[in-house]
């Protein structure tokens, strides 16, 4: 395939979707670092002086962030003025030249620089990017608790007709709103870069880093105030166009454009839709990230089960399983030859000889040419080792201890069966404290039971779980000797 001609047209330039974004093409090249390092420093700037860098400046600045022992040969291997009109090409900064007072200043580089909006909103998601997992705004934590009382404090001061207070509480109300939307989709998204692909220590590390993350910003606090949110949605609904205008032209004033009123009034208006959208309703957005969250605790535990299984290292049975097919699938076997050694690298042996001289299969004794035989084979080649031959070492102890462990586990395994089958007939909810072993075989059903719809099997057959949802749905939270679960609420039924 081969990219079009600049001047042809395609069927895909006369669409409307986003296109290339110019002003990131410093993040790619043989030259990013370099590039990443103007606008790192122009960003910095930008926090103290609204009046760009000059160019000077800016290799003064430029040069304080070398390495002292190379700065001289990374300077001059920078060329500075290319690099900078590359990102003023590129919509990444802007420039422009101060006025000349003097003669020198006639002759000397009157450029000054600064990033433009798209440049500093790029710079700032590369950092972000590059930063630590973590919540990314203290005002995540208390979200739920927030909005809840900011919104009766906000309908308090319309019943009041205070505007200018309501206003006030509302700027709160949206400020969390969006603060808990960009977490959110960072947990999201995290999850799901930790969740595809082969389970590796890396994967299952960012994905329990991001569970525990979410516990500690949000944890229950959604279920604890989604009550007092959502009865204030019909009072919130109940709201006419003239209050809302009101509020926003308490913000903006009464001068200003009447397209950028009924704009921000739309916007601010839309802050109910967004509130229904995360805490009302069958299943708000809220409790559909939970419920993320939650599904995704099976995953971690059978991939890490997965790396101390296999002592760390990735099994490739994924990798041979396809490699199989392929083969099962070519035309005949010189076919079936060509894709396994692709696959595995393992091609036939070729042998090179070497040209030597041709001698003779029966040459006389008198008439062979000599063996060479070496000075050290000619005065120790009677010798031999002396010395007891080296004993093979006895396993059988530690062939004791692993069978006696391997009872030891299974007789646990066989009591945690036992006391799981006494549950039988009752609801997650009513359940006990669960020991560590009766925790691995429950998960273990449990996961095998959301694959085959409320049906689970342990690996050997021995018993048998199934669930059956309660009516109208409710949460169970189950204790465990390491926590607690929160699942949905079903009568378990165990066969043995």
């Amino acid at each position: 395939m081969t990219e079009a001609l600049e001047g042809d047209l395609s069927p895909w330039s006369l669409l409307t979707t986003p296109g290339e974004i110019r002003a990131a093409s410093y993040l790619v090249g043989s030259h990013a670092r370099q590039y990443r390092l103007i606008v790192d420093v122009l960003a910095d700037r930008q926090e103290v002086s609204l009046t760009g860098v000059g160019h000077d400046e800016l290799a003064e600045l430029i040069r304080a962030r070398l390495p002292q022992g190379t700065v001289a040969e990374l300077v001059e291997d920078l060329n500075l003025s290319d690099r900078l009109a590359s990102l003023v090409s590129w919509g990444t900064c802007e420039a422009w030249q101060d006025r000349a007072t003097t003669e020198e200043e006639f002759l000397r580089n009157r450029y000054r620089y600064q990033l433009t909006e798209a440049g500093a909103a790029l710079n700032q998601a590369v950092r972000a990017i590059e930063e630590d997992l973590g919540a990314g705004s203290t005002a995540v934590l208390l979200a739920p608790a927030v909005l809840a009382d900011r919104l009766r404090a906000a309908l308090d001061a319309l019943a009041g007709e205070r505007i200018d207070d309501a206003s006030r509480e509302f700027s709160v109300v949206e400020t969390t709103l969006d603060a808990m939307a960009r977490e959110a989709n960072q947990w999201q998204s995290r999850m799901a870069a930790a969740l595809g692909g082969v389970p590796d220590q890396a994967r299952i590390t960012r994905l329990l880093e991001t569970i525990l993350a979410y516990i500690d910003a949000w944890g229950a606090g959604v279920d604890a105030w989604s009550g007092r949110i959502t009865a204030c949605l019909p009072d919130l609904k109940a709201i006419g166009p003239d209050i809302w205008r009101a509020l926003t032209l308490q913000r903006l004033g009464a001068e200003i454009n009447p397209e950028t009123v009924t704009r921000a009034t739309t916007h601010l208006a839309g802050i109910v839709a967004v509130l229904e959208r995360w805490f009302s309703g069958e299943l708000p957005q809220a409790t559909r990230l939970r419920r993320q969250m939650r599904d995704a605790v099976t995953p971690v535990l059978r991939g890490h089960r997965a790396l101390m299984a296999v002592g760390g290292t990735v099994s490739r049975a994924a990798e041979l399983s396809r490699l199989a097919d392929a083969v099962a699938g070519a035309e005949d076997d010189a076919e079936a030859w060509r894709v396994f050694a692709s696959g595995t690298g393992l091609y036939s042996a070729r042998h090179l000889a070497m040209e030597t001289p041709e001698v003779p299969g029966t040459p006389s004794v008198w008439e062979a040419p000599p063996a060479p035989v070496s000075k050290r084979l000619r005065s120790q080649g009677r010798r031999s080792l002396s010395g007891r031959a080296p004993r093979v070492v006895d396993r059988s102890r530690a062939r004791e201890l692993a069978r006696a462990a391997a009872a030891h586990d299974q007789a646990a395994l066989r009591e945690a069966e036992h006391r799981l089958v006494s549950r039988s007939g009752t609801h997650l909810s009513d359940w006990a404290v669960l020991t560590a072993e009766e925790t691995r075989l429950f998960l273990d059903l449990l996961t095998s039971a959301r694959e085959s719809d409320g049906t689970g099997t342990t690996a050997d057959g021995r018993c048998t779980m199934k669930l059956t949802p309660v009516h109208p749905p409710r949460s169970a939270v189950c204790r465990t000797e390491e926590g607690r679960l929160v699942l949905a609420d079903a009568l378990v039924e165990f066969t043995a």
